[in-house]
């Protein structure tokens, strides 16, 4: 009975764990951009027009990013310094897992249920989901150029649970990065 309570313990921890798991995030810069002078922003219409979100999600990653801008300092405006273009990639990513019960004893296919030599190597799960990468770029308005690009990879765009508090989190751990130091 004791074994079980550890197992189920152990169990809970690597479920909060994995629950809390962050994105990679990564970001660069134009060397050359004053970001001093930048104290206004909006979104890139022609980027919103190609996001490849469902409209809930869209708006839920916009209010994101509004919220965080506002934060760090910045006005929305017809006339920004700057523009913010939302992109997101997805791919199909598919991990397959060993889930560490083989051992010695356990059911063996066709051998039947038994103990003996390190066999079965436990049993394999496999886990396909979409994986999506958030790209947050800031664009000067007068060149239509990029000054920031931020991302952050490794989104599951399959998962409903507290997806609008994973976006929030996700936004706000790439625009952690600006301004640049």
């Amino acid at each position: 009975m004791d074994m079980i309570k550890r197992f189920g313990s152990l169990l809970v921890v690597v479920l909060l764990l994995a629950a809390c798991s962050t994105l990679r995030v990564a970001s660069d810069f134009d060397r050359e951009a004053n970001f001093q002078g930048y104290k206004t922003y909006n979104f890139y219409d022609k980027g919103l027009q190609r996001l490849k979100l469902n409209g809930i999600d869209k708006k839920r990653m916009m209010a994101s990013v509004d919220a965080e801008m506002q934060a760090k300092g910045f006005t929305k405006a017809e006339k920004p310094d700057l523009f913010v273009n939302l992109i997101v990639v997805k791919r199909e990513r598919t991990d397959v897992y060993n889930n560490g019960f083989g051992g010695p004893w356990g059911w063996r296919g066709g051998w039947g249920w038994g103990w003996g030599p390190f066999w079965g190597g436990g049993m394999y799960n496999v886990d396909q989901y979409e994986e999506g990468t958030f790209i947050i770029d800031f664009l000067d308005p007068k060149t239509k150029m990029h000054v920031w690009h931020g991302r952050g990879a490794g989104f599951n765009l399959d998962n409903f649970k507290n997806r609008e508090e994973r976006i929030a989190v996700g936004v706000k751990e790439i625009l952690a990065q600006y301004p640049p130091h």
